[in-house]
This record gives structure tokens, C-alpha cells and sequence, in this order.
């Protein structure tokens, strides 16, 4: 019996790391953490001070490092039959493509280039069997990165996102979320406003799995064929 691998999906500052942290502690399995400026992605800074010159450089490395862990986490479920916690996604990542041409912060040609990219290692991943989506409010969002950049000295590039873009950035993630859910991919969303404390996200954590277990995963031999987005 093969594992699932969960996605944890949200806008920046929804709350995905903590709860995917937790969610991988209730299940007892492994957890693989989105990459940000302290943790193996160098190009943050760079991309926010100018953002024309980083964008593409910034999202094929990122579109690699995501591709790895998701490789990563889909051999694991299929040869240890254990669970694992994705932070973000690979399928996630091109909501931020999408945006960096739309926001005219990439070219159409460097676009093309990591569509192509994403094209050619989709031969190679298997869409996830849950995705969990924390639907988070852009203001609420706005607020959490300025507390989070007061806290974390690794956080202070996160100075210059503004309102819009976390609009926008929403756009993207629920038109990705919706393609995914059209493929197959099982969507639970949940509304994520309220500000929790580390049991009261372990408690809706429980609930959460009580759905989730009554939900019949596909062999996965069923899904070796690829579908983009």
C-alpha cells in the first residue's frame, strides 16, 4: 500500500509551514519544508530589490528544488507506504510564474522558458493525492508577514509585497488549486482568517483527518499519465 503525498497550499503569510509542520506530526511521517531565503532559496533578496533581472533565475531554481522534493516525496510514499507533508508545491509554483508575466516582471520568451522546463519534468511526477488549501484573506496575509518580519531577521526582504500582489497572487493560487481539482487531485479547503494557537491547529488538524481517511485514494497505477497545468 502506497503513502499519500499531501499538498499544503496557501498564499504568502496564510500559515502553511505551521500547519503543515503539524500536520506531518499527526501523521507521523515526513515533512518537506518550502524553500525560503534561510533554507535554499539564495535569489529571495535579489528578486525584491529587482525583481526584472531575478524573476526567471529565482523560478527555475525554485521550479528545481520543488521538482526534487516532490520527487522525493512520491518515491517515498510509493516505497515506504508512509505519508508526506509538502509545504508548496511544484504544481504551486507556477501560480508565481503566472503572476511574473502578468506583473510584466518576465519577459514572454523567459516565460516560455520555464514552461518548458515544467513541461519536461512533469514526465516525471505524479499529481498529489490531497491537496489542503488555507484560504486566507490578502489583508489578513499583509498582516501576519509584518509580524513575522518583526520576529524572523531572515524575513525583512518580504518588506516590499504589497496588498495587490497578495490579491493577485490569490487569483493564481485558486485557478491552479481549481485545474488540480479538475485532474482528480482531492481539494480540502479550509477558511484560515482566524488566528490559531499551536493546539487549536492540532485540534482542527484531528477533525481535518477524520474526513480525510474516509476518502478512498485512486491506485496510482491509474496515474501515470501526466496532466499540466
Amino acid at each position: 500500500m502506497s503513502g499519500r503525498v499531501f499538498i499544503i497550499e496557501g498564499i504568502i503569510g496564510a500559515g502553511k509551514t505551521t500547519f503543515a509542520k503539524l500536520l506531518a506530526e499527526e501523521l507521523e511521517c515526513k515533512w518537506l519544508q518550502e524553500p525560503d531565503e534561510e533554507n535554499g532559496n539564495p535569489y529571495l533578496s535579489n528578486f525584491y530589490e529587482d525583481p526584472n533581472r531575478w524573476a526567471l533565475t529565482m523560478q527555475l531554481h525554485l521550479l528545481n528544488t520543488r521538482f526534487r522534493m516532490h520527487k522525493n516525496a512520491q518515491w517515498t510514499a510509493m516505497q515506504s507506504g508512509k505519508d508526506v507533508v509538502i509545504d508548496r508545491s511544484y504544481f504551486g509554483d507556477t501560480a508565481f510564474a503566472r503572476l511574473q508575466l502578468k506583473n510584466d516582471v518576465m519577459t514572454k520568451d523567459e516565460y516560455n522558458t520555464y514552461t518548458l522546463s515544467y513541461h519536461n519534468m512533469t514526465a516525471n511526477i505524479l499529481l498529489p493525492q490531497i491537496c489542503i488549501h488555507l484560504i486566507t484573506k490578502p489583508e489578513v496575509s499583509a498582516l501576519r508577514i509584518q509580524k513575522r518580519m518583526e520576529k524572523q531577521t531572515g524575513r525583512n526582504c518580504e518588506s516590499v509585497i504589497d496588498l495587490q500582489y497578495l490579491r493577485d497572487l490569490d487569483s493564481e493560487e485558486t485557478s491552479m488549486i481549481d485545474v488540480l481539482e479538475q485532474q482528480g487531485v482531492k481539494i480540502f479547503r479550509l477558511e484560515w482568517n482566524e488566528n490559531k494557537d499551536t493546539n487549536n491547529i492540532k485540534k482542527q488538524i484531528k477533525q481535518l483527518m477524520k474526513e480525510i481517511n474516509k476518502y478512498n485514494v485512486p491506485d496510482l497505477l491509474l496515474d501515470y499519465h501526466r496532466r499540466t497545468i
